[in-house]
């Protein structure tokens, strides 16, 4: 057929190419057991980039790929099964399938290898790779698919970019203008630039369901937006943090060279400065389990990569493609490699990679805590990662505060910060728990139904004390700036261990000063309030003797002891700490009294007596100083 370019499949009849003509066969198999060293091997020996994993039927059970083999190797793993890290979630085709539905997997997930099952049975009689597929539609004369809306029978397609373009602006209004100024500087130079993070994936929750637009915008701060520069040069993010700052000098710029990231930030009439976190598209490699990754300048697919779930793991493009002799997609294109719409669509938290978890550890806080926060399900294989990093030991290192994982601590403490101070930690906390994640902290540390009584008494207490009802009542300040939530709840948590572990793990979960000596010595003041509590039959002897103590340390001995020692603690914090003085310095001046160390004597003897209702009036209590204490003279 003069003319035509006819692929050598499509030549019988003219009908569509199925998987089992492209596929390629026999199939490499590993069985669940083999170790991943042997893994290694058989793919050293035979080429291949993936193995299916067969159980001794020859059934598949799950797909391992180099990339998982090799992470494995490095971090020392390569004694452990294959079934350790293979991926279960596996997509797959019967021979009739077509090759269009091939192609749609394969964007739609970021799959390197489909694996063909026969029609009767669950067993591979050919793999599909990449390779074999751009083979075909190369000799075809087939042109890809758009990667910005990939079709799935039972998944709705992305929003458009003028859809997507809209949101940004409404959603962002203030920031909108700049993010397009941005954009415009880095057409300019040839880059790309995308969104990325938490504001893309609330966006889209906010679009699939229009009801949860008004739970998801607390999320839209304007000092929470992060942007991506893809670009030849390492620095592009900087650089274009720079150029922005040049021309806008009341902006404030904040480099990080490490990272190749920038911030600025700038005021605005909204309650909070404008913050725009510009990084360059990176990808990372650690060394070793739970280490600071190293960096390198990579592309917005790996940049994306390194993420932690899916949902997390999507873009908008902001450039205008027409402008950038580097960009691959339209301004306002959904980038969405691996499957984070779909993921979305089905309400669920999905890992990125097998070794995920391993790497950074803490994102099994980030999985539970982004579960409670949006009501999604933590996908089972997730789940069965989560478990075996959690079984591996990986966690030994973070309470041993071993030499090599210094970042490993402040990244965990900072996670339980983040859980914490969430509405939904009790959830997120309790999912943690029921995974087994607490043992982070302490091996044996389990979340009791005593722990979590506690656990919400001081989340009222606290709503109740730094509530507008408690501060106008006694004219005094909120105690939320220097007594977080989060770190009381943290420090009940340590508090169930044995005495000689709370202050260490303190040390090693780098809290401050102030929290570390709190559990140190609670034990010790909660036994010397016990032994003399009791013997307190008066208002002024039980402020005499709580009066030296700090409110989170009362906070934390009541909780504890809610029925022996919380009713006097309470009466303590609640009255007898802000009844206000009957008189004060200045009244005994008006009086005649030169200040000196007996005005301190004086004033408690007043205050105790009105603690105790036998003064009750500012005449009565002149009167009672000026006939117990020498009369000052004329």
């Amino acid at each position: 057929m003069t003319g035509e370019r006819t692929g050598l499949l499509f030549m019988t009849f003219n009908k569509p190419a199925t998987a089992a003509q492209i596929m390629s066969s026999p199939v490499r198999t590993v069985e669940p057991t083999a170790t991943i060293e042997a893994a290694q091997r058989l793919l050293l020996r035979y080429g291949h980039s993936g193995l299916c994993v067969v159980d001794r039927d020859r059934t598949l059970i799950g797909v391992i790929s180099r990339r998982d083999i090799e992470t494995s190797l490095r971090h020392g793993l390569g004694k452990s099964a294959v079934s350790s890290f293979m991926s279960r979630d596996v997509k797959t085709v019967t021979p009739m399938a077509l090759i269009t539905q091939v192609q749609h997997l394969m964007l739609t997930y970021d799959l390197g290898r489909i694996p063909v099952l026969n029609t009767d049975a669950d067993k591979p009689i050919g793999i599909i790779t990449r390779t074999d597929l751009l083979r075909f539609m190369y000799s075809a004369g087939i042109k890809a698919p758009q990667t910005d809306a990939p079709k799935n029978l039972s998944i709705t397609s992305p929003p458009s970019c003028e859809a997507l373009c809209h949101q940004l602006s409404t959603r962002l209004p203030e920031a909108w203008p700049t993010l397009m100024q941005l954009a415009g500087i880095t057409e300019q130079k040839g880059w790309s630039l995308y969104v990325v993070g938490g504001v893309v994936r609330d966006l889209l929750i906010g679009l699939l369901d229009p009801k949860a637009i008004t739970e998801v915008a607390d999320n839209f701060s304007l000092n929470d937006i992060d942007l991506v520069v893809e670009g030849s040069d390492k620095g592009a993010g900087v650089s274009l943090a720079q150029d922005f700052q040049t021309s806008h000098p009341r902006v404030s710029l904040q480099v990080h060279g490490q990272f190749q990231t920038a911030s600025l930030t700038w005021g605005t009439q909204a309650d909070e400065p404008l913050t725009i976190d510009i990084a360059t598209a990176r990808t990372e490699f650690y060394p070793y389990p739970a280490a600071n990754p190293n960096v390198e300048a990579s592309s917005i697919h790996q940049d994306l990569y390194r993420r932690d779930f899916t949902i997390n793991a999507m873009a908008i493009c902001l450039s205008e493609s027409k402008h950038s002799a580097t960009a691959r997609f339209q301004r306002g294109q959904l980038i969405d490699f691996f499957g984070g719409w779909t993921d979305l669509q089905k309400h669920r938290i999905k890992i990125l990679h097998n070794n995920s978890l391993i790497e950074d550890p803490t994102r099994i806080f980030r999985a539970v805590r982004f579960a409670a926060r949006l009501n999604f399900e933590i996908e089972h294989e997730t789940v069965r990662l989560i478990q075996y990093a959690i079984d591996s030991g990986i966690y030994d290192q973070v309470r041993s505060g071993h030499e090599k994982t210094p970042a490993l601590q402040s990244r965990l403490t900072a996670e339980l910060k983040y859980l914490l101070s969430e509405p939904t930690w009790e959830s997120a906390l309790m999912q943690a728990a029921q995974l087994g994640a607490l043992s982070c902290i302490h091996r044996d540390l389990k979340l009791t139904p005593a722990l979590q009584r506690q656990l919400r008494r001081m989340h009222r207490w606290l709503t109740k004390l730094q509530s507008k009802a408690f501060v106008n009542k006694f004219d005094v300040r909120p105690i939320a700036n220097n007594l977080p939530k989060w770190l009381m709840l943290l420090e009940l948590v340590i508090a169930q261990l044995d005495v000689s572990l709370r202050e260490p793990i303190a040390t090693t979960l780098n809290l401050d000063a102030p929290s570390r000596q709190r559990l140190q010595n609670l034990h010790r003041w909660e036994t010397d309030i016990t032994q003399q509590i009791s013997q307190t039959k008066r208002p002024s002897q039980l402020f005499s003797l709580l009066q030296s103590y700090e409110l989170p340390e009362l906070l934390l001995i009541s909780d504890r002891h809610p029925y022996t020692l919380g009713p006097k603690i309470w009466q303590y914090i609640m009255r007898l700490a802000n009844q206000p003085p009957l008189i004060t310095g200045h009244h005994l001046k008006r009086m005649g009294y030169k200040p000196s160390p007996q005005f301190r004597k004086i004033l408690t003897d007043v205050n105790h007596l009105a603690l105790d209702g036998a003064l009750t009036s500012v005449p009565e209590a002149e009167a009672h100083v000026l006939a117990t204490y020498p009369h000052p003279p004329k």
